[in-house]
């Protein structure tokens, strides 16, 4: 098989080869892609899960002063209660 090149164009190789040349060409550039839309997906995900993290954080941090300032009001209660029992308990 004789191979002559002809205005830039490989005469010599059959239809089929230079198609599957383009194929596997675009297949390997459609992989590329997909695979950076993927990487930038995963970015974006693992940022938010941070950020969210974070903001749980600092929620909770709020939650556990709530509760703190109610047992403290529970036991000033608690006092008072038995207060007025011993009181009640007096007459």
């Amino acid at each position: 098989m004789k191979m002559e090149i002809n205005d830039g164009i490989i005469r010599g190789l059959p239809l089929a080869v230079l198609m599957m040349i383009l194929v596997q060409g675009s297949g390997a550039i459609w992989w590329v892609s997909a695979q950076a839309r993927d990487k930038a997906f995963l970015e974006q995900r693992v940022e938010r899960l941070e950020m969210g993290a974070a903001k749980s954080e600092d929620s909770s941090g709020g939650v556990l002063q709530r509760l703190a300032r109610i047992e403290e009001r529970v036991a000033a209660q608690n006092v008072l209660l038995e207060r007025i029992e011993k009181r009640i308990g007096e007459k």
